[in-house]
């Protein structure tokens, strides 16, 4: 049996005397899973230790998703995809904390399903902004007031934007100089953070809404052998946000024609007809349900994404790396540049394309 897993939450699940194999899903970046599989009975759950650093309050979001699977449960019928029924140990409650204070839980396994890293075509770009459209809509049943916020401040461009102005007062000197042409570039763009300031402040105009918060095709499961969508996976994020999170989140990773890891300037860009697989295929699940301030303003959702992504990145850099992993000293200033350039790709496209005036010249 695997080390990682104390007895106390097998034993919980299943008999003792049960003979248990267990699998490990390497794929998740925050916290560790792993497939259980009942030799005697064929039953399989997934187990998940919760890392507490990331979500500091672990019932949040067990609770978070046992309401959004009740919601589903209600409507399944006339939904085309699954949510993983949150599963109680033997006291009753949907988390267990063992003896080093480690919390866990369990959750149903759905069986002959494949998940995607990458999209590989513009139809499946589409399809998958579809999804997390009818995903969203789902969401939108739910009052926002009854999911709590896991991660506070998470796409808060006003407070990404004060931790910058911070680190400019406390990063090492060699670092900010370093970085002074994107610093510049960043600071140039501060009209930004008073667009969002307007949004956040009118919820009449834009409301506050559940959304997914990490849209991304490897947050689907499709099923093996039709490849048709099957459920939405990793809930843990769901929380209330505003109406470009979703959609900008997917403009940022999936129109790049490379990822924020890339380090040659000349590939980084927005590739234009994945950028319209993604509005139009998200609009045609949303659009009868946004307003029309919220469409007025829809494509501004990936701009305002990626200019916070170049933020935290460059924030993280002049802190000396204390969030992002990296592989090398000089990767959060590469990440930042990376978003920046991007984000410039993507200000020239929607000038020639879809009229935006730039908030700079």
């Amino acid at each position: 049996m695997n080390t990682k897993i104390p007895h106390l939450i097998i034993s919980d699940i299943w008999k003792s005397s049960d003979e248990i194999q267990l699998r490990s899903l390497s794929n998740g970046l925050i916290n560790e899973t792993w497939v259980a599989e009942n030799l005697h009975s064929a039953e399989k759950v997934l187990i998940q230790k919760i890392n507490t650093s990331v979500f500091p309050e672990p019932t949040q979001i067990v609770n978070n998703h046992f309401i959004i699977w009740d919601q589903w449960e209600k409507r399944k019928s006339e939904l085309n995809f699954h949510i993983a029924k949150p599963l109680p140990f033997s006291s009753g409650e949907l988390t267990l904390t063992d003896d080093n204070m480690n919390v866990w839980r369990t959750q149903e396994y759905f069986n002959a399903v494949k998940c995607f890293e990458k999209c590989n075509s513009v139809e499946q770009i589409f399809q998958t902004a579809r999804s997390f459209g009818h995903f969203d809509e789902f969401l939108w049943e739910i009052p926002a007031s009854k999911i709590k916020p896991t991660i506070q401040q998470f796409h808060d461009l006003e407070f990404r934007f004060k931790k910058l102005l911070s680190a400019l007062q406390v990063g090492k000197n060699e670092r900010l100089t370093k970085a002074k042409k994107i610093i510049e570039s960043l600071l140039a763009r501060e009209a930004y953070i008073d667009q969002f300031k307007d949004i956040v402040s009118t919820p009449t105009r834009f409301p506050i809404r559940l959304f997914h918060h990490d849209a991304k095709i490897s947050n689907l499961l499709f099923n093996e052998q039709s490849e048709e969508l099957h459920s939405i996976i990793d809930l843990d994020t769901v929380m209330p946000g505003y109406f470009f999170s979703d959609l900008g989140d997917m403009i940022r990773s999936m129109s790049a024609t490379v990822n924020e890891n890339e380090t040659d300037t000349h590939n980084i860009h927005i590739d234009n007809l994945n950028y319209k697989a993604i509005t139009e295929g998200y609009l045609e699940s949303v659009k009868d349900k946004l307003n029309s301030a919220e469409l007025d303003w829809i494509h501004h959702s990936g701009v305002w994404i990626i200019y916070m992504q170049s933020i935290r990145f460059l924030t993280d850099y002049l802190l000396s790396d204390i969030y992002y992993k990296i592989t090398y000293p000089e990767q959060n200033y590469d990440r930042a540049n990376n978003q920046l350039i991007l984000l410039k790709s993507l200000e020239k496209m929607l000038v020639d394309q879809y009229a935006i005036k730039k908030v700079i010249t």
